[in-house]
């Protein structure tokens, strides 16, 4: 509950969840996610077979609620045209949610949505690391590494990534490249029952989070059904609990960066740490 109240105070902001196509869910949802101080919640539509709502219905959602829910455009690459891209921006959408591609993220046929992301300033959320096991997804979890996004980053400069699930397993990729490549951010996003981070411990994730504006990079989010809320957040802070935590870090993780991620703040450029603006190495790589 004390984690509950902090959350309140700040105005905490969800950076990745979902809507489940059942009555009355997205209300519950809203509620639940209410109680835990979630003010705001980023929602992205993959539709079935997940057993999600899909683009039409999030962006419905999100304009009966748009003091709580930010719709993020879900777009399957080797399907979808790029021209998609620009619809979701003129649809209302607050950027895109990439997933199940069927040809990697660094793909050159990818690269004309990521064009046009850029200079419409719609972010993307990649899933990356292994996908979970679901009938009639076909893709592969080789398309969706961490490090596939670091030429993308480096090609698109402008366009604002976050990296899902610290790109499980390959954590120590997803947070290096968080730490070195200016407009990559990551979550911790996973399941409370039995998922990845359930495993690990606060000072493994302090290990991956070694750098002084680590704080920066991270941002808050859960990935589970609103009864699954709690347990997401207690799970959260118990992997954040071997940093001190200021008020100003919390605010950071818990909601300024999703805001600089979206384009609702305009933060200080952060400052790539293993190299200096200057050109003089920093430290090792």
């Amino acid at each position: 509950m004390t984690a509950a109240l902090k959350l309140k105070a700040i105005g905490a902001i969800d950076g990745h969840t979902h809507l489940f196509a059942e009555p009355d869910y997205i209300e519950r949802h809203i509620e639940a996610a209410e109680r835990l101080g979630i003010r705001r919640s980023v929602v992205s539509g993959l539709g079935r077979p997940w057993g999600l709502l899909d683009n039409a219905a999030t962006l419905a959602a999100a304009e009966r609620h748009p003091d709580r829910l930010i719709p993020l455009a879900f777009v399957l690459l080797g399907r979808d045209k790029p021209d998609c891209v620009a619809r979701a921006k003129r649809q209302g959408f607050k950027g895109l949610k990439f997933t199940q591609p069927l040809f990697p993220y660094d793909d050159e046929r990818a690269f004309p949505f990521y064009a046009a992301a850029e200079e419409l300033r719609m972010p993307i959320l990649f899933h990356c690391g292994v996908l979970a096991h679901m009938p009639g997804v076909v893709t592969s979890s080789e398309f969706m590494r961490p490090m596939r996004l670091d030429g993308v980053a480096r090609r698109f400069p402008g366009l604002r990534i976050q990296i899902a699930h610290l790109g499980v397993p390959e954590y120590e990729v997803a947070t290096t490249l968080a730490r070195i490549v200016p407009n990559i951010c990551v979550d911790m996003t996973g399941s409370p029952r039995g998922g990845w981070y359930t495993a690990k411990s606060p000072q493994f994730i302090r290990s991956l989070f070694h750098w002084p504006t680590w704080h920066r990079k991270l941002i808050f989010g859960t990935d589970v059904r609103m009864e699954l809320l709690p347990k997401a957040l207690r799970a959260h802070t118990r992997l954040l609990s071997a940093f001190r935590l200021t008020p100003e870090m919390r605010a950071s993780i818990y909601r300024d960066n999703a805001r600089g991620f979206l384009g609702e703040t305009e933060r200080a450029p952060y400052e790539t740490v293993g190299w200096s603006s200057s050109g003089k190495e920093e430290a090792d790589e």
